[in-house]
C-alpha cells in the first residue's frame, strides 16, 4: 500500500528533489527566491542577469579561494507563502546565504525563518522602514530605504514649484510604509497629499486609482509600487487628458518596458550608480566590462543593482576566514564600515543593517534611456 502524502508535502519534496543535484555539485551555494512568473518577473530576471554575470566572471577567475559560487534561484511568483517555502528548501539544502530577494511582504515573511536558521539574507529590493528600523537581525540591505527615495523626490518637486502632489500606492506593507514616508516629507513642508489611491498588490487594477487621482487634478503623482501598475496608472491619466509630473521609485525603474514612449518625462529615483556612461566610477567600469561581454550586453539599473549585490556578497566571502559558515559570514558583514565596493560604500554594525543611503534622480527619455 502506498502511503498518503499531503499535497503541500509533495510540493516541498519536489522542490528539494529538484534542488539536490544542483546544490550538491557546487562549492559555495547561494539561494535566491524571486518573482520569475508574475508582475515583476522582468525586473527579477534582469537583476539576476547582473548577479550571475558577476559570479560567472568570478568563477572563471577561480572563485573564492578556488571554490566556485553557484546561485540557485527559485520562482515564488511574488507570493510570500511560496517565498517562505522556497527559503526553507534552500536552507535545508545547506545554502550558505540567501541573496537578492524581491518584495517587502516576501522578505517580512522569511525573517523568522532566517533568524531560526542563523542565515543571512544579503541585498533585497525592499526599501521598507520596517525591515530597517528597529534593527532586524539577519538582513543586510544594499539599497537605500524607500523613505530616502521619497524624500529625494519630494525635495525635487518642492524646489521646482510643485506642491500639489497625489499618490497611488501598492496596497500592502510596502505601499503603506511608503505613504508614511510621503506624509512625513510633506508635513515638514507644511503640506499633505491632495489625493491617495490604493492599487491591489500584484495587479494592474488601477481604474479606481485613476479616478481618485484625476479628481484632484494634482501637479504631480507619486506611484509607490512596481512598474506594470505604474504604467497602467500613467496610461489611465493620460487617457483622461491629464499630464502631471510622474514620480516612481527605483523598483519601477523598468517602466519604459511596460509603457513605451509614454514613459518619457517620468522621474525615477535610483539607488545605485548610473550604469551607462559613468566610467569614472570603478564599479561601473567593472559592470560595463563584464555585462557588456554578455550576449545580451545591455546596461540597466536592475542588472547594475544585481551586479553590485553580487560583489558585496563576494567581498564578504573573501574576507571571511575558512571554513565558511553562516555565522562567520554574518560576523564579517557586521564588521563592514564604509566598505568600498568600487566607488559605492556600504556600512553595517551590530545594530544596523542599512548598507547605503545613496539616492539619485533620473528622468526617462522617449527611447527608454535615462537623463540625469
Amino acid at each position: 500500500m502506498t502511503a498518503f502524502v499531503p499535497a503541500r508535502m509533495r510540493r516541498a519534496l519536489a522542490v528539494l528533489a529538484a534542488l539536490a543535484p544542483c546544490l550538491c555539485s557546487a562549492d559555495i551555494v547561494l539561494g535566491h527566491s524571486g518573482d520569475l512568473s508574475g508582475t515583476s518577473a522582468a525586473l527579477t530576471r534582469d537583476y539576476l542577469r547582473g548577479m550571475n554575470a558577476y559570479f560567472d566572471e568570478l568563477n572563471r577567475k577561480g572563485g573564492i579561494r578556488g571554490e566556485k559560487i553557484r546561485l540557485v534561484s527559485l520562482d515564488d511568483g511574488f507570493n510570500p507563502e511560496k517565498t517562505a517555502e522556497n527559503t526553507r528548501a534552500l536552507i535545508e539544502q545547506d545554502a550558505l546565504a540567501l541573496v537578492g530577494y524581491r518584495g517587502t511582504a516576501n522578505v517580512q515573511k522569511i525573517v523568522p525563518i532566517l533568524q531560526a536558521a542563523g542565515i543571512a539574507e544579503i541585498g533585497n529590493t525592499s526599501g521598507a522602514k520596517s525591515l530597517r528600523d528597529p534593527y532586524v537581525d539577519g538582513l543586510f540591505h544594499l539599497r537605500a530605504s524607500t523613505t530616502d527615495e521619497i524624500e529625494a523626490a519630494i525635495n525635487h518637486a518642492w524646489t521646482t514649484g510643485i506642491t500639489r502632489i497625489a499618490a497611488a500606492y501598492q496596497d500592502d506593507a510596502f505601499g503603506k510604509e511608503g505613504l508614511d514616508a510621503l506624509h512625513a516629507a510633506l508635513k515638514k513642508r507644511g503640506a499633505e497629499p491632495v489625493a491617495l489611491a490604493p492599487v491591489p498588490r500584484g495587479t494592474v487594477d488601477v481604474a479606481k486609482a485613476v479616478e481618485a487621482v484625476a479628481a484632484a487634478a494634482p501637479q504631480a503623482v507619486l506611484y509607490i509600487g512596481q512598474s506594470k501598475p505604474a504604467a497602467a496608472l500613467v496610461k489611465g491619466l493620460y487617457a483622461k487628458g491629464l499630464h502631471p509630473q510622474v514620480f516612481v521609485l527605483s523598483v519601477a525603474s523598468g517602466l519604459h518596458a511596460d509603457l513605451g514612449a509614454e514613459a518619457s518625462g517620468v522621474v525615477v529615483s535610483q539607488v545605485v550608480p548610473y550604469p551607462f556612461t559613468e566610467l569614472g566610477n570603478p564599479i561601473v567600469r567593472e559592470y560595463q566590462k563584464t555585462v557588456g561581454a554578455l550576449p545580451d550586453g545591455r546596461f540597466s539599473y536592475n542588472s547594475m543593482e544585481g551586479f553590485l549585490n553580487a560583489k558585496l556578497v563576494a567581498t564578504a566571502l573573501q574576507k571571511t576566514a575558512p571554513p565558511l559558515t553562516r555565522a562567520r559570514l554574518i560576523a564579517t558583514l557586521k564588521g563592514f564600515a564604509n566598505e568600498d565596493l568600487g566607488g559605492f560604500a556600504v556600512s553595517y554594525g551590530r545594530q544596523s543593517n542599512l548598507g547605503s543611503r545613496y539616492v539619485a534622480l533620473t528622468m526617462i527619455r522617449k527611447d527608454g534611456t535615462f537623463a540625469r
